[in-house]
């Protein structure tokens, strides 16, 4: 057995709806070691709302970003300050590992560099530029054409999720924006999902077009599958709307499971 000075130990930080959680865990025996809650700054309890639109619900990217730094460097501090007798030999150069969970369908606007378009000054107070959270339900009109026309196609696209496409949902919010707002829209390179995002981030690979995208956001919200051949077919994405199809081709299909590693940690976050 190793001495108590080779421990090593996994972050976990779990992004919910209205704040980031980091936990540290003890790999020997999965034992907590420390916990610290970040709430995010922005909007109402972290959400952004407008009372002309009242399905809508976003958050800022900035809250994401400065959440992770907030909650990694709390939980690290508490952990370092294990009251004496409970001390597991704990030190950051112990920590092998970083997971993520995230909110979803939580897409985001980017520009070409993978920056969020909230992020961005000429967008800072732009809602339609911000994170777009999993219970924002402007996009239902959306959602009802998407599930219609996947019906009616041979490759059946819904099939592997219940045949019903939901607003929450990454191409109806997206197609919603592309109505409502077309200078977001247009504006954007691509659309990342938070979950996706995150590890992008923490390791410094924002490009969208080679970003890994995880399966699980892909598989349902995207309808993402191999015996299509990855993403709905250009024909299909034109047909809601011509414009989405170029947004299929920053997309990389080369999806991730969540037990494979996105990246290492980066040095700027690091």
């Amino acid at each position: 057995m190793s001495g108590i000075s080779d421990r090593k130990f996994t972050i976990g930080v779990d992004y919910g709806t209205n704040s980031v959680r980091a936990i540290i865990v003890d790999l020997e025996d999965g034992s907590e070691i420390a916990t610290a809650v970040s709430p995010y700054s922005g909007g109402e309890a972290g959400v952004l709302l407008d009372a002309q639109r009242p399905m809508l619900a976003r958050q800022n990217p900035r809250d994401y970003v400065d959440g992770f730094y907030r909650a990694v460097a709390k939980v690290i501090e508490i952990a370092q300050s294990t009251p004496p007798g409970h001390d597991r030999g704990f030190t950051p150069d112990g920590i092998v590992g970083i997971g993520v969970d995230t909110t979803g369908s939580t897409p985001i606007p980017v520009d070409e560099s993978g920056t969020p378009l909230g992020m961005i000054p000429e967008f800072e107070h732009e809602l339609d530029a911000m994170a777009w959270l999993w219970k924002d339900h402007t996009s239902f009109a959306e959602a009802a054409e998407i599930t219609e026309k996947a019906s009616r196609s041979e490759d059946r696209y819904l099939s592997k999720c219940g045949e019903t496409y939901s607003s929450e949902w990454f191409w109806s919010k997206i197609l919603h924006c592309r109505r409502t707002n077309p200078r977001v829209f247009k504006a954007a390179f691509s659309w990342v999902e938070l979950a996706d995002f995150i590890p992008a981030f923490i390791t410094g690979n924002t490009d969208p077009d080679t970003l890994p995208r995880g399966i699980c956001a892909a598989g349902h919200k995207a309808m993402f599958h191999e015996s299509w051949g990855g993403l709905p077919s250009e024909a299909f994405l034109e047909s809601l709307d011509p414009d989405l199809v170029r947004l299929r081709s920053h997309y990389n299909g080369a999806t991730k499971t969540s037990d494979q590693k996105a990246g290492g940690l980066c040095a700027p976050v690091a």
